[in-house]
């Protein structure tokens, strides 16, 4: 319970800076040969690399595990996922280090370029997009919201999206439909009003998706560079963005081929406007500013 006081009450402001002080000093200290430890782990498991100059942002991390389990030190924590043969832990660890932030129609040429093609290929037929890396969900919902719009203009086109991630906590989130109702202005006007509903209850700072859009995902765990694990879908559009630059080069490029082999021939691979293909020998050719289309004849990055 949060201690009331009185400001003009000195004695009690400074004990409640007293106790704040101990909680921070509290919090468990990561050595560098810890820090190498779970750096190697989430490499080995979800094949992130993670930089040494990261080590205060995975400690602050890994901080909140140690408080939700009453553990006071990172060695602790070290044994008690090795001893968690359930791999729940593993799945909590995974998702306190890969957290990100991202937003509604992030990098919104990519939109325009997939409304485009849609338009003129694919306008009365049944289109299968993966998200992959799908975080918080902003980007399928943004995808499912130019599938809807295209649906109301051509009544034979439909999309279907599959979105998936590797954090089980933001799978729930993208599932809810909830959002913080700051995030509405990330919306382009024309879908906000078709799309978002706000509660009436003014103490309620969210705002949910409409249904029509939550029937045309599907959300699923899924761990990118477990590489034999397949969908059994070949997809017309994928959606592989901002996420490159977490993996080795290596590991980035198997991650490449391996989700374009789930791509038909023709289809579109989008990734971060920050992120190329160019350097990887993949049978696909540029088509837009981090656009590539995977070439129709067979080539290395089919299989």
């Amino acid at each position: 319970m949060v201690q009331k006081v009185d400001p003009f009450n000195v004695k009690a402001l400074n004990n409640v800076a007293e106790n704040v002080s101990r909680f921070d000093d509290s919090r468990a200290k990561l050595s560098l040969s810890e820090f190498r430890h779970f750096a190697d782990l989430i490499f080995h498991h979800a094949g992130i690399r993670i930089s040494p100059d990261k080590r205060t942002m995975l400690e602050s991390r890994l901080n909140k595990r140690l408080l939700t389990l009453r553990i006071h030190s990172f060695k602790q924590y070290a044994d008690y996922l090795k001893a968690d043969m359930s791999g729940r832990e593993l799945t909590e660890f995974t998702n306190a280090i890969t957290t990100n932030k991202t937003e509604f129609f992030r990098e919104a040429y990519h939109f325009e370029v997939l409304k485009k093609d849609i338009v003129a290929r694919h306008r009365s037929d049944s289109v299968f997009i993966w998200s992959a890396a799908c975080a918080s969900g902003e980007e399928p919902y943004s995808i499912a919201m130019i599938c809807d719009e295209l649906q109301q203009e051509f009544p034979d086109f439909e999309g279907k999206v599959l979105a998936t991630d590797i954090d089980t906590q933001r799978l729930a989130m993208c599932e809810s439909g909830l959002y913080d109702k700051e995030r509405a202005s990330e919306i382009p006007i024309q879908f906000r009003h078709q799309y978002v509903t706000f509660s009436d209850n003014p103490n309620d700072d969210t705002f949910e998706v409409a249904d029509v859009l939550r029937s045309q995902i599907k959300f699923r765990q899924h761990n990118l560079i477990h590489y034999s694990d397949k969908f059994g879908i070949q997809f017309h559009y994928i959606f592989l963005r901002n996420v490159l630059f977490y993996f080795p080069a290596a590991t980035g490029e198997k991650v490449v081929r391996s989700l374009l082999s789930q791509l038909q021939p023709g289809g579109l691979i989008f990734v971060g406007l920050t992120e190329t293909l160019n350097n990887m020998e993949l049978g696909i050719e540029q088509v837009g500013t981090s656009v590539y289309r995977k070439v129709a004849t067979k080539g290395r990055g089919d299989g």
